[in-house]
């Protein structure tokens, strides 16, 4: 159940009403109500008011499949039905024709609600800091309405009744309607849905439930982009506030965009006839909204040695893992529009495919750049028959070349493993380690594998060195595990370790003044996409974006060295909601939390670097590669 922010009434309202019944002024006889108003609204972008509260209004509730229940279980704090009178008895339909004998305000709503609330301990929610509404839209004469009416609800007493129950659920009145001063002819406990324009003093204003208006009144909108007529939206708005009312638009468009939108005018009651789509959207949302206090500092290559027609003697091929176009534009965006990554003007696009299905995994993505050919999903450089496959690592490492790989993810992961090892199934990690023993990589960094966490009498392999952390420069072939500190996520505290371990794996490969091919992994970007937090994503590929900007400055000394920078595949199916790279304030949508089939970027800085422009298949990032260093 989706995750609501409680209520948070303005303190205006407590003053509005104290001042009418003390016949005192309400603000200085210098400002008017209506200059409050102004105020408000003009001051709700500096943090005077919390624009953060909203909660989601079931429109129409009874077209549901189950009414009450589909809207109640999706955790709408406000839920809405159309009623008529019949023979005594308070129908629900949206019009006459549709009136049904067994469908009455009472079996529909009343009775399953009382049931709700009994069962929930006397609270409308199991979570007893939500609070529910029930708007009551009266189609037709009121005034014989709302007598039985008021006789229904009554008889269960306080359940429905705030006056004297501050667990009570709140029974509003909609539609058919007095207007303020006959407010005060019914129960105080009976409140009424007000309008932008109406007068209120401090007795009508007590059973004023929320403040309601047609967009259509305001905008004619369609729902996507932004709706135009904004200030007399937000006056709309600033009016409620100012009365400590929420309020409402309703016949809005009912997508995630439009609700972003309305979220983003201080609305309260977001309108929906979806209320399942709208609780997935709102309780995602903390997950898919994110502000960067400060934006890092983005380097500014030379471009001296890039695109030159020279042979590659140094490949520093940086992974981020599950990096999608998305994901490099949200982090642009959060970091004030500009990343070290945007800053390269050769840019690829590259397919990401399996060889048995066409969203991949990291296995089959990782393999394809390794080894240039496709894999089934799962398979560690192996062809369809299990045959290995060399990948660009060992074929370099044939010609001479120092190679490494380093993670800040699992060191027998599948990205870190295809350029070492050959598996048929990317869990057999124990195999996928050992095969490093026999490959002619000269190190590996990355995370200890779980299995060997356990392992109390593990013996390592002979001839090559076990350390913690650090690789040793002085050393020979070498296995280094990162720490658990080194593996938590950047926004719990992770220091840069990514570009520490890179320009530490630069100069142990440097040392004998070979040729080199390192490849660095950004691991948890993937992670990221799959928990489906935005958060997460940006601050991993903000910090895989500084390991970047390292590798950058590298090339710019280096003539005969090329930088690649891409993904084996997207996380999360993410899309771009809303973003205001001002303050570096961005709101996405997830479609997945899984891996898709979209497009991922391929950068390319240094010699040779137009051998990546293009479209292409992943295959021929590695056939690109080995054409570089010829």
């Amino acid at each position: 159940m989706v995750s609501l922010k409680g209520a948070i009434y303005n303190k205006w309202s407590v003053l509005l009403i104290a001042a009418c019944l003390c016949g005192g002024p309400l603000f200085s006889k210098a400002q008017t109500l209506n200059e409050k108003f102004e105020q408000l609204m003009f001051n709700r972008d500096k943090g005077q008011l919390n624009k953060s509260v909203y909660a989601g209004h079931s429109h129409n509730d009874y077209w549901q499949a189950q009414p009450l229940y589909t809207a109640y279980y999706a955790g709408m704090e406000s839920i809405e039905a159309d009623v008529f009178l019949r023979n005594g008895k308070l129908m629900v339909a949206h019009d006459a024709k549709e009136i049904k004998n067994e469908r009455t305000l009472n079996a529909l709503y009343l009775e399953p609600l009382v049931a709700l609330y009994r069962k929930n301990g006397h609270t409308a929610f199991a979570d007893s800091t939500k609070h529910l509404q029930l708007l009551i839209d009266i189609k037709e004469d009121y005034k014989r309405l709302l007598p039985i009416l008021v006789k229904e609800v009554g008889q269960y007493g306080d359940i429905f009744n705030p006056i004297k129950n501050p667990n009570a659920i709140k029974v509003i009145v909609t539609g058919g309607r007095p207007s303020p001063e006959g407010f005060k002819n019914y129960p105080k406990w009976l409140f009424f849905d007000g309008e932008v324009n109406w007068t209120y003093d401090a007795v009508s204003l007590a059973q004023t439930g929320l403040i309601s208006a047609d967009l259509k009144d305001y905008t004619d909108w369609n729902g996507k982009g932004l709706p135009e007529n904004i200030p007399a939206i937000k006056k709309a708005v600033a009016k409620a506030d100012s009365l400590g009312l929420r309020f409402r638009f309703y016949g809005t468009h009912d997508s995630p965009n439009a609700w972003q939108q309305l979220i983003n005018q201080g609305i309260y009651w977001i309108n929906t006839d979806q209320p399942k789509s709208l609780e997935l959207f709102l309780d995602q949302r903390a997950r898919s909204s994110f502000q960067l206090d400060k934006p890092q500092d983005v380097y500014k290559p030379s471009f001296q040695y890039d695109a030159k027609d020279r042979q590659v003697k140094r490949i520093l091929l940086l992974v981020g893992d599950g990096m999608g176009l998305a994901a490099v534009k949200a982090a642009t965006l959060a970091n004030g529009g500009s990343l070290n990554m945007t800053q390269i003007k050769t840019v690829g696009l590259s397919q990401t495919e399996a060889l048995n299905a066409d969203n991949t995994d990291s296995a089959a993505g990782g393999s394809a750049i390794a080894t240039g050919q496709k894999v089934n999903n799962r398979a560690i450089s192996v062809d369809a028959h299990g045959q290995a496959l060399p990948s660009v690592a060992a074929v370099l490492a044939d010609k001479g070349w120092k190679t490494g790989v380093i993670s800040v993810g699992d060191v027998t992961d599948a990205t870190p493993a295809v350029f070492y090892a050959h598996q048929q199934e990317r869990n057999e990690s124990e195999s996928i380690l050992g095969q490093f023993a026999q490959s002619k990589m000269d190190f590996i960094l990355g995370g200890k594998p779980d299995w060997l966490k356990k392992e109390n009498n593990w013996k390592g392999y002979a001839g090559i060195s076990v350390l913690d952390n650090i690789i040793d420069q002085a050393g020979g072939k070498q296995i280094v595990f990162l720490s658990d500190e080194f593996l938590k996520p950047v926004k719990d505290g992770r220091p840069a370790i990514l570009t520490k371990t890179m320009l530490d794996g630069v100069k142990f490969l440097s040392r004998e003044n070979k040729p080199y091919f390192l490849m660095a992994e950004s691991a948890q970007i993937d992670y990221a996409g799959h928990a489906n937090d935005l958060k997460y994503s940006i601050m991993e590929t903000l910090d895989f974006d500084n390991t970047i900007a390292e590798a950058l400055r590298l090339a710019d000394q280096d003539p005969e060295m090329l930088v690649i920078v891409t993904a084996d595949h997207e996380t999360g199916g993410l899309t771009l909601l809303d973003s205001d790279r001002k303050s570096g304030r961005v709101v996405v949508n997830f479609s997945s939390n899984d891996h898709t089939n979209a497009f991922v970027p391929v950068f390319a800085y240094g010699a040779r670097s137009f051998l990546f422009q293009g479209v292409y298949d992943n295959t021929a990032i590695f056939h690109k590669l080995l054409e570089a260093v010829k």
